[in-house]
């Protein structure tokens, strides 16, 4: 008895489920795909922990104000206050950042480096692995890595100091602008 499944085949050629197919297409993307065969690379806590500081827990209007102190203290540096989430667990949104410029030779995987990306805005993201042509980085709380790389002519600094605001320095400022009018208002 054949069923419609087994009568569709080509003779002289092996049956091969769909899900074969679809896994061995699965498997070749992630080998060609640049980034993937790097992800074991990309999330070493030691190297990361090692390279890259931690920011340290402050109120809001302090990080702004810290970031800007250490950059008088410590010439060639510069603060840039992050946006987006692609750092979590190890940068919050508005998390001050103080780079430092640094030789693209000097860097190393699992440091934090600022660069400048494809749309000219600076990107803060761990460095993965160093290629022939830069280095590639990625996000911590990213799936993929930048397609843009790491090089000398886009090459920022990389962190070496981090402030953490405790809340949004925007519901910090709308929080104490209603304390405020609160205030005032009282009989």
């Amino acid at each position: 008895m054949q069923n419609e499944q087994t009568s569709n085949r080509t003779p002289g050629l092996p049956q091969i489920s769909r899900w074969a197919v679809l896994g061995a297409i699965a498997i070749a993307g992630l080998g060609f795909s640049g980034c993937a065969t790097q992800t074991s690379e990309r999330f070493s806590p030691q190297a990361v922990a090692a390279m890259s500081p931690s920011a340290e827990l402050v109120q809001p209007f302090d990080a702004m104000r810290l970031g800007k102190k250490y950059v008088v203290d410590h010439p060639g540096t510069e603060f840039l206050v992050g946006s987006g989430d692609s750092m979590l667990p190890l940068y919050r949104d508005h998390t001050v950042v103080v780079t430092q410029k640094t030789a693209v030779g000097d860097l190393k995987a699992g440091m934090t480096a600022v660069y400048i990306g494809e749309l000219g805005r600076p990107v803060a993201h761990v460095l993965v692995k160093k290629t022939s042509d830069g280095w590639v980085a990625m996000g911590v709380g990213n799936a993929e890595c930048d397609s843009t790389l790491v090089t000398a002519e886009n090459l920022v600094g990389v962190v070496v100091k981090a402030y953490e605001p405790t809340s949004s320095p925007m519901v910090a400022l709308l929080n104490e602008e209603a304390a405020r009018n609160a205030v005032a208002s009282m009989p």
